[in-house]
């Protein structure tokens, strides 16, 4: 077994062997955890979603990758394109960390079409001896060939009454054919924000400062921030660290949630009437938006949570992306729908009780308990009674756990207050359920481990609720 050393953890890949990868992607395939039609490393551990993005006429998504071991360590950005958000080609490495600005790992960032040009903004990692770490915000630009060019940094350092946490830079262009990013950060005194910078260019950048959401304290630090406007609305999308508990609300150990609003760029003040979660079931994190093919707002995220031990790692391999959903603002909230591309994915005949897609219809509004990948050992139960959806994963086998403790947080059990349910989809992967209710009014999103034996299926409910199924092929 590995022992991750911070050498271990910052070994880069072209330290090790060819060897070495192989066997590693190869223990990664024997896992019985493997996905069938998400994005999942081929080995290592995958996090945040990078660099989503509409471009030449294909879609192109990175990732955050460690490729030597399922734990956080140095990271790249893997490469994916598609042309219907169901199938992919994988290009490999998009970006390596092998400059100064980020020889401890390329972070997070975002990607917009610029030209011929696919204009990248990400935060480099750099460290120094003693470890002091030095925030670096740079572009970089990719070519048709696949060719990377990274341009000097625009931001150096963390800025003055900030700390080194600054990072996760979302661009976006506006319709004078100017520049904007927002950025995730700390505050000296350890809150959390976001910082909002302009250009003309894309070279030469101006800090505005911060984003006044007349939230002084709201959490510790902000990561993976993104903003757009949709349906007349400005929405802005973030990961607060260190929100409390609040009954059925924010029980992760991270919350991912979003502002609705109207976002004053001269003043740089958003207005908005509250914080929602995005997603109410366990493992949501670091949503990215892009514009579609169609002009439509899409949203991918990292199915997992920072310090949190997921069980496939013993096989080498860590976490999945999730689908990807449709926005929309309905009745002052957003929606998301998963995309209608993957309806390309259905086949004819039985599903073998893992993978398939579940919609039930509930008319009436009827109290109903849905048993899924169960066996006479595990289950994972979805009820509800007329008052909430109550999703429990208790017994779904092998399950994530927090590597740390927080009041009120945690558990394998979660409650959302609904009182009219007609209508619920579902996507059941070999270690993934993705629930959506309402037509995307809410959703429930949640990494299962259950045995491969777990694959009956049971709906107890009125004869006015009614279920179809359709099994899904291998992407």
């Amino acid at each position: 077994m590995t022992t991750w050393t911070r050498d271990a953890r910052y070994t880069p890949l072209t330290a090790a062997t060819l060897a070495r990868y192989e066997a590693l992607c190869a223990e990664a395939e024997t896992s019985p955890w493997r996905q069938h039609y998400h994005i999942q490393p081929p080995a290592g551990l995958l996090n945040d979603p990078n660099g989503f993005s509409y471009w030449q006429g294909a879609y192109h998504l990175f990732y955050q990758w460690f490729p030597l071991g399922p734990v956080h360590g140095l990271k790249y950005w893997r490469h994916l394109s598609s042309t219907n958000l169901v199938h992919y080609t994988d290009h490999g490495t998009g970006i390596a960390p092998d400059s100064d600005w980020d020889s401890h790992g390329a972070y997070s960032g975002s990607a917009i079409a610029d030209g011929d040009e696919l204009l990248i903004a990400y935060t480099g990692n750099h460290r120094e001896a003693d470890w002091t770490r030095i925030p670096y915000q740079l572009t970089a630009h990719l070519d048709t060939h696949n060719h990377l060019r990274k341009d000097e940094p625009f931001l150096k350092g963390a800025p003055g009454g900030y700390t080194e946490h600054v990072r996760d830079p979302k661009i976006w262009r506006e319709a004078d054919g100017s520049y904007g990013i927002i950025l995730g950060a700390q505050r000296a005194d350890l809150s959390g924000t976001a910082l909002y910078l302009t250009s003309k260019d894309a070279r030469d950048w101006q800090l505005h400062g911060e984003i006044d959401t007349a939230q002084p304290a709201f959490g510790y630090m902000w990561e993976c921030p993104d903003y757009f406007p949709l349906d007349d609305h400005d929405i802005l999308t973030y990961c607060p660290q260190g929100l409390p508990a609040d009954g059925d609300n924010c029980r992760n150990l991270y919350q991912s949630g979003y502002l609705i609003g109207h976002f004053d760029k001269t003043a740089c003040r958003f207005t908005h009437d509250g914080f929602r979660e995005l997603d109410h079931g366990f493992d949501y994190y670091a949503p990215q938006s892009s514009l579609g093919a169609n002009g439509e707002r899409l949203l991918i995220a990292w199915m997992g949570l920072p310090d949190t031990i997921c069980p496939s790692a013993r096989d080498g391999w860590a976490h999945c992306l999730t689908l990807p959903r449709v926005l929309t603002v309905e009745n002052g909230q957003l929606r998301q729908r998963p995309h209608p591309n993957l309806t390309q994915l259905r086949d004819s005949g039985t599903h073998d009780g893992v993978h398939y897609e579940l919609i039930l219809d509930n008319p009436d509004n009827q109290p109903f308990i849905l048993t899924l990948r169960a066996s006479a050992r595990e289950k994972t139960v979805l009820t509800y009674n007329g008052e909430a959806v109550i999703l429990d994963r208790s017994q779904s086998g092998a399950l994530p756990e927090p590597e740390k403790d927080a009041p009120g947080k945690g558990g394998h059990i979660r409650r959302l207050a609904l009182r009219d349910l007609r209508r619920l989809q579902l996507y059941s992967d070999t270690s993934s359920l993705e629930i959506f209710l309402n037509d995307g009014e809410a959703t429930m999103t949640a990494a299962l481990y259950p045995a491969p034996d777990a694959t009956d299926l049971h709906l107890a409910a009125a004869d006015s609720v009614q279920i179809t199924t359709y099994p899904l092929h291998k992407a």
